[in-house]
């Protein structure tokens, strides 16, 4: 009789620690304070377009300048627009897990987005943006603030987008 509850509990370790085991994350504090959209530094950068694809990807980046560690809990709101005019806002595809950002250290975010074909008509359902996009931080009221558009040498860029829509991975915890 002594031998079920041994076993359910030996049972229920295995099974803990061989969740916690297989985690690629680092665990997250739950109260630990959520980033703010203030206290990030925000980057867009437009990648080299592949010869032939009617896609281009590009990176959301953010850096913690804030004095204290933070979670990124999720996927940021993402949105480019002209004027007040047409918008393209960021969905986030995947499972989103927190990112714990130290003061100084950074979370990155792929983008995929539908863009102009080169030397075709500008198609009608293009936009460009004005040189920058405009981000907030997951689960922040704040409603958000320009994030400078640049490509991989830092030069200012325009976002062709050519969709309502701009496919974002998973946030992850930048390299380095």
């Amino acid at each position: 009789m002594r031998k079920r509850p041994l076993i359910a509990a030996a049972l229920a370790a295995l099974f803990v620690s061989g969740g916690l085991v297989a985690c690629d994350e680092p665990r997250v504090d739950a109260l630990q304070a959520s980033c703010a959209t203030k206290d990030l530094k925000w980057q867009v950068t437009v990648l080299e377009k592949k010869s032939g694809s009617l896609h281009r990807d590009g990176r959301l980046s953010a850096v913690n300048t804030g004095g204290h560690e933070c979670v990124f809990r999720g996927y940021p709101e993402f949105r480019v627009h002209v004027g007040k005019g047409p918008q393209a806002d960021g969905v986030g595809h995947g499972r989103g897990r927190p990112v714990s950002l130290a003061s100084g250290a950074g979370v990155v975010v792929d983008l995929r987005y539908r863009d102009a074909e080169k030397g075709a008509p500008y198609p009608a359902d293009c936009l460009v943006s004005s040189g920058h996009a405009v981000v907030a931080a997951p689960r922040d009221a704040d409603h958000g603030t320009a994030a400078p558009v640049r490509d991989e040498k830092g030069e200012e860029v325009d976002m062709d987008v050519c969709d309502d829509v701009v496919h974002m991975g998973p946030p992850r915890a930048a390299a380095g």
